[in-house]
């Protein structure tokens, strides 16, 4: 799908979605995604890839939503600030998973 196309959708469930509609709608794909994942980790061989991709899919749709939602300086803030947190980790070795 064309970028434009994409914007438009997301404009739309942003305007026309009451914010807490696309909150709960927001917490329920990542719900599922989560479910899959743990799925996947106790029983590997019957979660396929297919099924996670199809759940990341869902969630970065309504992530998209609320990144529009909230200002967009303080969710870069946010994710600079863990991702130099991250990297600080890596460089003093300090843990063996981050």
């Amino acid at each position: 799908m064309q970028e434009n196309k994409k914007n438009a959708v997301y404009n739309y469930l942003l305007t026309k979605n009451e914010k807490g509609y696309n909150l709960t709608k927001t917490a329920e794909e990542l719900q599922e995604l989560a479910l899959i994942l743990i799925q996947k980790n106790n029983k590997p061989e019957q979660v396929k890839d297919s099924e996670i991709i199809e759940e990341i899919g869902d969630v970065i749709i309504r992530l998209k939503v609320l990144i529009k939602q909230y200002p967009k300086k303080s969710i870069e803030d946010r994710i600079n600030y863990k991702l130099n947190k991250f990297f600080t980790y890596i460089k003093k070795n300090k843990f063996k998973n981050i």
